[in-house]
Parts: C-alpha cells; structure tokens; sequence
C-alpha cells in the first residue's frame, strides 16, 4: 500500500548526458530536479514521510518505479506523460564547471531562429513539469512542499492552489522567469512562500551594487519570511524576517559533479524545517547534503549515501563553524 508522506517534492525528471572533462565515454543517467532534491532530504527525514511528485516523459529509457524504489523511494507521485524526455549534454570542465544544452532534435534545430527554440525549450519544460493537480489527492494536506526549478506558469499556480492546503511552501526560482524581476515582483508572484531558495544565478540581477547579505535584506523587506540565497564555493546567506542574515561557509568537500547540489540542498531544507527544526539548523544540514551530493556522479550514487555520514559531517561542520 503507498504511504502518505507529508513532505513532498515536485520537479522534473530528465536524461542527463554527461561528458567528462578528461577524454573518456559519456554517460546516459537518470537526472532532473525533483530526484536530487529527493536525495538531499533523505539524508536527514525517513523515506516514508518523503513523497516524490513528477511527469514520466513517454520515452524515459529508466523504469522509474523500479529504479526509484531501489534507491529507497517509498512514496511515489508519478504521472505519465505524453511528452518525449528532455535529454540535455552536459559538458564538464577540469575546474567542475559545467555548461548543458538540449540534445532533442527539435530544441536545436538550424532552420529555427534562437527566439523560436527558446519558446520550444520553455513549452517542453513545461510539458514534463508537475503541476499542483499532479499530486495525488491523499497526500493533501500535507505539512510541507518544496517546489524545484519550474517554468513560471507551473510555480506560480502551484503555489496559489497549495495555499491552505500546505503548512510550508519552499521554492526555488527558474531563472527562466527570475532574471530581471526585482524583490517585490518575485514576492508578487509566489505570495504564499513561506522560503524562498534561490541560487545566485538566479538573482544576479539584483546584486549590482549590494552584497549578498544586502540582497537577502531587500528579498526578505519584500515579503518572503525566510530566504536562503545559495551561492555555491561561497555558502549561503540565510536570512529571516526580524533578524540579520547569517553567512554560512560550505562545508569541506572533494567535487566530482556539481549537478544537484542547489537542488538537494532545498530539499535538504524544505525537509528539516518540516521536522521542526529552525531555519539555521535547517541550512546547515541543508549544507552537508549539497557537500555530500558533489562528491556523487549522477542520482544513483546520490541515493547511496548515508544518513549516519550526514550527522557526523554535521558535528564535524559544527565544530568548525564554533573554531
């Protein structure tokens, strides 16, 4: 029988094509941001209080069901869909570095202009993303959602419907629809967040002038009551209504992918803020499973690591933090 999980996570699934820096064969894995955001929150919550919600593409190459239940999923949202799977090359470089494209045909067609492909790119997004109506209803209400990277159409009516309905709503912006918008448009549309988790990339923009902690300010004076601005090899900035922001340094980690450690990183949050802990505390842990999924190559060897490793990079990260 499937569990009810009160902590959800919606995104996308995708097939990542990963090309090393180093000459050596790609490899075809199982990818997107509602997985990685997944195996950040597993590090820290029991898998049956964790339920994952996502569109399979028509023509995924993985048995998701299988292969999400032997990574220890129990709680499963999937909905078909009639879309085909966006495949995307992911290119490395030494320093981890990373850039991705779309290898699907018809998002990198030459006889298309760059604004055509773009609006095709943003239609095929769309199409695989999960939507609030996705969720299956027995799972309503639920103590807490995190919404991953998603077109604006997706965020912005998940958010609105889930009102009521969900004690706390995370999300983390695409910059497909955050670059160029200021504090108070963003808050404008996701009025409901109760954290909003943008990586810097999202908001340069904004930063001109300001420091990181600047920034944080201005987005919590905005409206949202908790923002964590995550800013990779530099930490994160958290920042909380009422209080000055915190900066955090990453925790120590030896890089092999950087693929979905912004993602597991808000999982990690959205999760541990739903088991009571406070935003501080939820960051921190936040920290150790974005150090820890860096050191993984791809979902399968995310899904591998230990809770028991999380705790005793936490003490060791705590101490340094006091030192």
């Amino acid at each position: 029988m499937m569990s009810k999980p009160d902590i959800l996570l919606i995104g996308q699934i995708t097939v990542d094509d990963t090309v090393p820096a180093s000459p050596a064969l790609w490899q075809r894995q199982l990818g997107g941001n509602a997985l990685y955001s997944l195996a950040g929150a597993r590090l820290w919550c029991p898998a049956e209080r964790l339920g994952v919600v996502a569109r399979v593409p028509r023509d995924l190459p993985f048995d998701m069901v299988s292969t999400l239940t032997n990574l220890g999923a129990s709680s499963l949202g999937l909905v078909p869909c009639s879309e085909t799977a966006l495949i995307e090359w992911i290119l490395y470089e030494d320093d981890g570095d990373r850039q991705s494209f779309p290898r699907n045909p018809s998002l990198r067609d030459p006889a298309a202009d760059m604004n055509t492909l773009y609006a095709r790119y943003l239609a095929h997004i769309a199409n695989i993303s999960a939507s609030a109506e996705d969720i299956p209803s027995a799972w309503l209400p639920a103590k807490a959602i995190h919404l991953a990277p998603q077109v604006v159409e997706r965020h912005q009516a998940s958010v609105l419907r889930l009102a009521g309905q969900i004690g706390f709503i995370s999300v983390d912006p695409s910059p497909h629809y955050s670059r160029g918008l200021s504090p108070a448009a963003l808050h404008d549309l996701l009025p409901t967040v109760s954290a909003f988790l943008p990586s810097q990339a999202e908001v340069q923009h904004l930063m001109g002038a300001e420091q990181a902690p600047q920034l944080v300010t201005s987005l919590v004076s905005a409206g949202f009551s908790e923002v964590v601005l995550k800013r990779g090899r530099q930490g994160c900035v958290l920042g909380v209504n009422g209080a000055t922001p915190e900066l955090l340094i990453p925790a120590a980690a030896t890089p092999i992918d950087l693929t979905g450690a912004g993602d597991a990183f808000s999982g990690a949050y959205t999760a541990n803020r739903a088991m009571g802990h406070p935003p501080l505390e939820a960051a921190m842990r936040a920290t150790i499973s974005a150090s820890m999924i860096i050191e993984c190559f791809g979902t399968e060897q995310a899904f591998q690591l230990e809770p028991a490793d999380a705790g005793r990079r936490l003490k060791q990260y705590k101490m340094g933090e006091k030192g």
